[in-house]
């Protein structure tokens, strides 16, 4: 299997060394086309602890929190805030260094076996969104407490984002709501992302497979948060993003759509 790798990887780079930027089939403006994505399948199971205390575990990630309306702090330098405004509602507000990334209503059917979770919020180039994800019980009886998984999510706006050259073979990944940059080459090395809402530490890693697919992982504080395949359809019309995120059982499939 390694050799095998190895020989793939090889042609790979000698196919690349003759790429020029106008060629790349990556770079260019990309929007996300909800209908042929299918970005569900994943959950996380809340533990409640009395007292008003609950664990969210989603992937290998856990956080503790009290809900009593406080910001609490959560992993990567955010915060998030839980008011119980009834036994069937409960409203969220996450920051990071003391800005609101976005307000949530999470909202239990009567039976308690459908969860609906409404999201709001102000990008950083000024920007709004909106967002609404709807979920189903696997485990539990009642209350929020149980493990759910996304069964529909609904975007008030697509996202759009842009692939630039850089430095040779490289890439730069920038998503301008976000005012989110990524520069990086694909020697497997880790390289720093930037904006105002990346968690502290986050980095990225990656190598190109062949001319129209690439192969990254992103880590925060050098822990393995996801990999990740890009791949732009042979027409170079579609590019189509397979995420797993760690410690979910079933990937992600995101695609955009050439501007």
């Amino acid at each position: 299997m390694l050799t095998r790798a190895i020989q793939s990887l090889t042609i790979a780079c000698l196919f690349l060394g003759s790429l020029s930027a106008a060629t790349d089939p990556f770079v260019g403006k990309w929007k996300l086309n909800p209908s042929k994505s299918k970005m569900t399948g994943e959950q996380e199971k809340i533990e409640a602890l009395g007292g008003n205390k609950y664990t969210f575990t989603f992937g290998e990630i856990s956080d503790t929190l009290v809900a009593d309306g406080t910001d609490q702090p959560m992993h990567y330098g955010s915060t998030r805030a839980i008011t119980e405004e009834g036994p069937n509602t409960w409203k969220l507000v996450d920051k990071k260094d003391g800005r609101t990334l976005g307000t949530g209503t999470w909202t239990l059917s009567q039976d308690g076996k459908t969860m609906t979770m409404d999201v709001t919020g102000t990008q950083p180039d000024g920007s709004t969104f909106h967002f609404q994800e709807t979920r189903k019980r696997i485990a539990g009886t009642s209350g929020f407490a149980g493990t759910w998984e996304d069964t529909s999510v609904t975007f008030g706006s697509p996202d759009e984002f842009e692939i630039q050259p850089y430095e040779g073979d490289g890439l730069t990944f920038f998503t301008p709501a976000q005012n989110d940059t990524l520069s990086m080459k694909f020697d497997g090395k880790d390289y720093t992302e930037n904006g105002p809402n990346v968690a502290s530490g986050s980095t990225s890693s990656g190598r190109r497979v062949n001319a129209r697919t690439l192969e990254m992982t992103d880590k925060v504080q050098n822990a393995v948060m996801d990999t990740t395949e890009f791949k732009v359809s042979p027409d170079g019309k579609a590019l189509t993003l397979t995420v797993h995120d760690k410690g979910q059982s079933k990937p992600l499939t995101i695609v955009y759509d050439r501007e």
